[in-house]
């Protein structure tokens, strides 16, 4: 199935596949059920697709249909997480229904990535901070978490004031904030930020939206079904 979808993908020049996380919860946050072979789909559509992936995961909370939908994205940095605050924006551009928290977690010393990474970094949210100044339902912080310690308790700190959280997937990129995650990461599809938010002993009431950016193919050649 894997194939179909990236085929189709591929001839429609899409942009994004969204793809349902392999795990449903209730509505008390307990697991309702597990499809094992919906998560080998999502992983092969991950490896092989020609466009950005987003991988949903729902709650299912409801919430006041009179209040803001409330949407917040984790900004460590890297192609993964400029790609959500590019999908995080979006919302903006419906005022009235949300609300977006731009939260970016810098290391102390600044060594979360190379120079020119870095530099992409702080002109996507430098540009996004011109634009969303004038915004009475955006805002944009900056936290410094100078290790993982520190990045899990502004996350839990902050994780049920939303009722979903954008992350990208940075899958193979070591930081600081996040050194040794991944030892403990029970599903790298989600990268380590998206794991440790659904993960049992966080508790997080939020749905999680990952999102991977295109993979650098070789042209059509470079594709392969």
């Amino acid at each position: 199935m894997h194939e179909d979808i990236c085929t189709l993908a591929l001839d429609k020049l899409t942009s994004i596949i969204l793809l349902p996380f392999h795990r449903k919860f209730a509505f008390d946050g307990s697991i309702e059920s597990e499809g094992n072979a919906r998560r080998a789909l999502n992983c092969s559509v991950l490896e092989r697709a020609p466009c950005s992936i987003g991988i949903i995961v729902h709650r299912g909370h409801l919430r006041h249909s009179s209040s803001l939908y409330r949407v917040s994205m984790i900004f460590l940095g890297g192609r993964d997480d400029r790609e959500a605050l590019t999908f995080a924006k979006r919302v903006t551009k419906d005022p009235g229904s949300f609300s977006l928290t731009v939260v970016r977690l810098d290391a102390e010393d600044g060594k979360t990535m190379n120079d020119w990474e870095k530099v992409l970094d702080n002109e996507v949210l430098k540009e996004f901070k011109q634009k969303s100044v004038a915004n009475a339902h955006v805002t944009y912080v900056e936290e410094t978490a100078k290790d993982a310690v520190q990045t899990t308790r502004i996350l839990r700190s902050i994780m049920n004031e939303f009722e979903l959280i954008i992350v990208g997937r940075r899958n193979g990129l070591d930081s600081p904030q996040t050194l040794g995650f991944s030892e403990w990461s029970e599903f790298p599809e989600l990268g380590v930020i998206g794991d440790l938010l659904v993960s049992s002993d966080f508790d997080c009431n939020a749905s999680i939206f990952v999102v991977q950016q295109q993979q650098q193919l070789k042209g059509s050649k470079g594709f392969k079904l």
